[in-house]
């Protein structure tokens, strides 16, 4: 209870940037916070996650420059290697990592390529929709306790959890190809198991990439939404509130979201974050347009 009280005097920062390109964008929100991030990736090595649920569409994947950008600000005072890992749920990993043109990053920055889907592995244990355990297998790598993750995220709906942003890309990105689909248990099952696994899987900084969003049928076969604004913070819960209050979508609808409240006690109330914006209004796209299943499973509740 002592420990809830302290906590709550915090308030988590959150940098919100519009720019006229994606690069600007993330590089610009990444800025505003870098005294954090410095102190976070001290004596660490770096894990940067991009999303590729699918190896094919770009709309549906992490773009190269939002890395680029990334990459651009941590070398600015991190000289050490840099790993880029990612296990594809859609096709195989490398193919993602060449078609997106993510192998050109070696010709400028001191990076390795790991495919999450070959990583040595602990097993962990989700539910299913009847609550039964069921075991799923976890990559290593993002296990490490040394390890300090950047999320590297794009703006995007879901037709299972309404929206896919910086933990969901951690969680699931983690989860050995075969056992992905496991997680995968409606609507309230599938919040459950990603709100189960954040004990062990998080971001150490969530960057979210909302130049050109994904409204719609995502996370792969959604349609463009232009917003363009970069979203960054050390407080994931932080940087996903703020993501969904730009998407025009309700907190409360966001199951993950509810059930991190109860856990974190207020952690993800306006009141308790700084936004670094001149005015959060101006960056309001407007209400994202979501699958028609979300819109029940949010009408059931």
């Amino acid at each position: 209870m002592e420990f809830k009280k302290v906590y709550m005097k915090m308030k988590s920062k959150v940098s919100l940037v519009k720019g006229e390109t994606r690069y600007e964008c993330i590089f610009k929100s990444l800025k505003l916070i870098e005294d954090e991030i410095k102190r976070g990736v001290e004596g660490r090595r770096v894990i940067i996650k991009p999303n590729f649920v699918s190896v094919r569409n770009q709309l549906a994947a992490t773009h190269v420059e939002h890395v680029r950008a990334i990459l651009d600000f941590l070398t600015e005072f991190y000289e050490k290697e840099i790993i880029i890992a990612e296990g594809a749920a859609l096709g195989e990993t490398e193919e993602g990592f060449r078609n997106f043109g993510f192998y050109e990053l070696k010709k400028d920055y001191d990076v390795e390529f790991v495919d999450l889907n070959k990583d040595e592995y602990e097993v962990f244990y989700v539910v299913d929709e009847r609550l039964n355990p069921v075991p799923i297998k976890v990559s290593k790598l993002m296990l490490s306790k040394d390890a300090y993750i950047i999320s590297a995220a794009k703006l995007k709906t879901h037709d299972t959890v309404i929206v896919t942003l910086s933990l969901k890309n951690i969680v699931m990105g983690a989860i050995l190809k075969e056992d992905k689909g496991k997680m995968h248990q409606g609507y309230k099952g599938t919040n459950l198991n990603i709100f189960l696994l954040s004990k062990f899987l998080k971001p150490s900084l969530a960057s979210i990439d909302g130049f050109i969003g994904m409204e719609g049928n995502g996370p792969v076969s959604g349609t463009p939404i232009e917003v363009k604004v970069g979203i960054a913070s050390t407080d994931f819960l932080a940087a996903e509130r703020i993501a969904c209050e730009i998407m025009g979508i309700k907190p409360e609808d966001m199951e993950f979201l509810r059930y991190a409240k109860e856990r974190y006690s207020g952690i993800i109330d306006l009141k308790n974050i700084e936004v670094c914006a001149s005015n959060i209004e101006s960056f309001r796209r407007g209400d994202f347009i979501i699958p028609s299943v979300q819109a029940l499973s949010i009408l059931s509740k």
